[in-house]
């Protein structure tokens, strides 16, 4: 199964990239996020996609790590890599979480910040 990768895919990985970039990716890999074909959808039913020449469950590092809120859980978005290309879109937590809308992908930090006293 491979396919071009959709908009909404493209938006959220994106934001994703903006919001929660945690190592370095190659500017190419950045630029080129538009031209990522899927090789792998998760087997679970989220929507959780893969680029790697490998399929699904790629290994890799986290380029980048987000959250957003889904049905009252919060839910993981992690961009992986290997040697500094994009090879997979994560969507991680309970049940089976559906692609997020790209403007509610926010930092750990805006989540999980210390009440101010």
């Amino acid at each position: 199964m491979t396919r071009p990768i959709p908009k909404d895919e493209v938006a959220v990985l994106q934001r994703t990239l903006r919001v929660g970039l945690v190592s370095a990716l190659s500017p190419a890999a950045i630029e080129t996020v538009g031209q990522l074909r899927v090789t792998a959808t998760c087997k679970c039913g989220c929507a959780t996609v893969w680029f790697g020449p490998d399929g699904d469950a790629a290994s890799g590092i986290k380029a980048a790590e987000a959250c957003v809120t889904w049905n009252g859980e919060t839910i993981d978005v992690i961009v992986w890599a290997i040697e500094g290309q994009i090879v997979g879109l994560e969507v991680a937590g309970p049940g089976e979480p559906a692609l997020p809308e790209p403007a509610s992908v926010r930092r750990f930090e805006e989540y999980f910040q210390a009440p101010s006293v």
